[in-house]
């Protein structure tokens, strides 16, 4: 390491440039990132000029008006470790920021021959205890960017080199170039982690085709599922070709029409039917990707696992048109089901009947043996009217203690009320509770499209008028409605 020393000729100063050319070539070419390859940059430059140590510099992402130190290097000795300590911490103003600071702003080159008697170097005293007395200060730029400054300093008063600072700054735009692509590929990492950290959290996977349409690529997490588990099932495959996968709202020729004009997919939803009978509810989003000569080459987007959400739609549908202690339909699943009915009995000029029970003193057996008797029972009398009906019937519960029977194609009221005698006799067997045996009887009112209403209102107002008639004559009984349709009176045509 030069005290004092002779100048460089010119000769000198090419071949210097050429030697650190040399070593910063092989930093350069090895894979890192800006913060690994800083140290080796400053010594690609300090150690062939037999200089004491240095700093890179770059902007700090966080201020735009400060500099943050890189990365460091110098030789093994106390005072410069101290001073690259006390270096490194610090983090400059751009503006008045001494030699680095006029680098950078300058964008050329700054020699100071001895920082004891240059008034821009801030680090005097800690240099000078270090014995550093030569600093130099280099742009890292392409064009008129500047992305950092190589800040080197020596232990001997030196003199500017003419040729020396001639060539440096084509070193630094060597050095700019790697910041560059170190930057440019550190964004490519960071954002790929945080897709990948996103998808993590999420219910996606990532997914890409080739340009034959064929999955390449499955990763992340599903509902309970890694892209591990289902890529093996997908990879190879175009969508249409893989097992248990069918398309939703959309059809698979609509897809491989979109795909094969290069068209960005949008929520396409589809079912995937697994070997064990679960289903996933899939929705797919992509973007064609092509490559820097234009060429198109596949698809790249992500697969949304609706599973959950569907599933949850699914059970808000059906705690909507089911009675949640007996599971059958309630009164607004059985609405819709009448005003379906109407419509078909219209158009094939079919009959049926809409049948009412009430269960008889249903009270007493709730306030005498609790209510948690009184709701087993309701549940095993709804078990056992759907069990005598056939599977074209439906039973719903209306009420505490009211249901009601929907009974399609029957060929006249007679055979109505024989539905409700059969159902009265179902319910009027004993039911066995924890709390002991019970026995229970209802009355049942029936009205009949078309002969005793046309629409839904007057079906329910017929069919709860032919109730009440039965619950007035007394326990156990049916009551038709009257006989002409649509007529507010009319007499009753008696228990069954």
């Amino acid at each position: 390491m030069n005290t004092q020393g002779p100048q460089p000729e010119p000769a000198a100063g090419l071949e210097l440039l050429l030697r650190i050319h040399q070593r910063l070539s092989a930093v350069l070419a090895a894979p890192a990132t800006a913060e690994q390859a800083a140290p080796r940059i400053v010594g690609a430059f300090a150690e062939p000029m037999d200089w004491a140590c240095g700093a890179l510099w770059s902007r700090d992402p966080e201020a735009a008006d400060r500099l943050v130190c890189l990365g460091a290097w110098g030789v093994d000795t106390p005072g410069i470790a101290e001073y690259l300590g006390y270096t490194q911490a610090r983090r400059p103003i751009l503006h008045a920021a001494g030699l680095v600071g006029a680098a950078w702003l300058g964008a050329a080159p700054v020699w100071v021959a001895d920082v004891s008697s240059d008034d821009t170097y801030r680090r005097v005293p800690i240099a000078l205890r270090a014995g550093l007395r030569c600093a130099l200060a280099l742009p890292v730029a392409v064009g008129e960017q500047v992305l950092g400054v190589i800040e080197l300093c020596s232990t001997a008063v030196t003199a500017e080199d003419a040729a020396l600072l001639a060539g440096l700054p084509l070193l630094g735009g060597e050095v700019a170039q790697f910041l560059l692509r170190a930057q440019a590929q550190q964004q490519l990492s960071d954002s790929e982690q945080r897709l990948r950290s996103l998808t993590q959290l999420s219910s996606d996977w990532l997914w890409e085709l080739d340009a034959q349409l064929r999955f390449q690529r499955v990763e992340g997490r599903g509902v309970g599922r890694s892209g591990a588990t289902v890529a093996p099932l997908l990879l190879g495959r175009r969508p249409w070709e893989v097992a248990g996968l069918v398309p939703g709202s959309r059809d698979w020729d609509e897809l491989r029409t979109a795909l094969e004009r290069h068209e960005p997919l949008r929520d396409f939803e589809c079912v995937w039917r697994e070997d064990k009978g679960e289903r996933l509810h899939l929705s797919l989003n992509a973007d064609a990707v092509h490559d820097l000569d234009g060429r198109f080459a596949g698809y790249r987007g992500t697969v949304r696992d609706l599973t959950l959400h569907r599933q949850a739609a699914q059970r808000l549908q059906y705690l909507s048109t089911h009675d949640e202690l007996t599971g059958l339909p309630n009164r607004a699943a059985l609405l819709q089901l009448l005003g379906q009915a109407v419509e078909l009995a219209k158009r094939y000029e079919r009959s049926f009947a809409l049948l009412v029970f009430n269960l008889d003193r249903f009270h007493r057996i709730n306030d005498g043996l609790g209510r948690a008797a009184g709701d087993a029972l309701l549940r095993e009398l709804g078990q056992r009217m759907k069990k005598a009906l056939r599977a074209s019937e439906v039973v719903a519960r209306l009420d505490a203690d009211e249901f009601a029977v929907l009974a399609h194609e029957l060929p006249d009221a007679r055979h109505a009320e024989a539905v409700a005698r059969k159902l009265l006799d179902a319910v009027g067997a004993p039911v066995s509770l924890r709390e002991g045996e019970v026995r229970i009887t209802a009355c049942a009112g029936v009205a009949t499209y078309p002969l005793d209403a046309h629409d839904v209102p007057g079906l329910l107002k017929h069919a709860g008028a032919a109730l009440r008639a039965a619950k007035r004559e007394g326990a156990n009984r049916v009551h038709h409605a009257p006989a002409k349709a649509g007529s507010g009176g009319g007499g009753a045509r008696g228990p069954a």
